[in-house]
């Protein structure tokens, strides 16, 4: 249990853009299922919207960091051992538009992960294959739908269901499938990249992308080698 993290961040001293704790955790989801490995030296500044964390001490600092990266370990383990998951100490509440509740740690959760995905869109975007770019939708829907009763509502509207709590009802028992696939295409990707990368110099610019977009390598993978 990350007490000292939480407490951290949750404190009213730090930058207002500052991610709450379980923000964070959605946060650090989006990053390790991220097509592209984000270097915590990247990472870390986001968390506190790019200002100073504002430590008191070394040996706070040191704590603080400690048990992010334990954090950021254990989820990205998770991750990669294809078994990801909500962390144990962020569970649905058992009256599912409870879950709709600013401070509800799944909104919280929500949140967190809609930051991170939009930070990382860049890396998204060029290697996801318009095939499964509904597929990308639904995954992102479900993930999403729980940040705020506004998003909640603006989703029943276009997908044309009028009961709130069925689909609420829906997309929470989706949820963990929801997190498996995202994570599993971007490790799908990260793999298509790497493999591209290593036979760069034997793929043809107008051969099919080792990736699987259906592109033409110079215009997917090698457009973005060339950068």
């Amino acid at each position: 249990m990350a007490i000292t993290l939480r407490a951290f961040l949750e404190d009213s001293r730090r930058p207002a853009g500052t991610l709450r704790y379980h923000e964070l955790q959605g946060f650090l989801f989006a990053v390790a299922s991220a097509p592209e490995l984000v270097m915590p030296s990247e990472w870390i500044p986001a968390i506190f919207d790019d200002q100073k964390p504002e430590y008191e001490s070394v040996d706070e600092a040191t704590t603080v960091i400690s048990e992010l990266m334990a954090l950021y370990n254990a989820i990205n383990a998770a991750v990669r051992e294809h078994r990801p998951a909500l962390p144990s100490d962020c569970r649905f509440r058992d009256d599912v538009l409870a879950n709709l509740d600013d401070n509800a740690p799944i909104a919280l959760w929500s949140r967190g992960f809609v930051q991170g995905h939009q930070w990382l869109e860049d890396s998204w975007d060029p290697y996801v294959p318009e095939e499964l770019d509904d597929d990308l939708a639904a995954m992102l829907m479900t993930l999403s739908f729980f940040s705020s009763r506004a998003i909640a509502e603006a989703f029943c509207t276009e997908t044309k269901e009028p009961d709130l709590t069925k689909l609420a009802t829906t997309l929470e028992r989706m949820f963990p499938q929801a997190m498996a696939e995202y994570a599993g295409l971007g490790e799908s990707i990260q793999e298509a990249i790497s493999e591209a990368d290593a036979r760069g110099a034997k793929v043809g610019r107008n051969d099919p992308c080792p990736c699987g977009s259906g592109r033409k390598y110079k215009k997917c993978c090698g457009e973005r080698q060339s950068r």
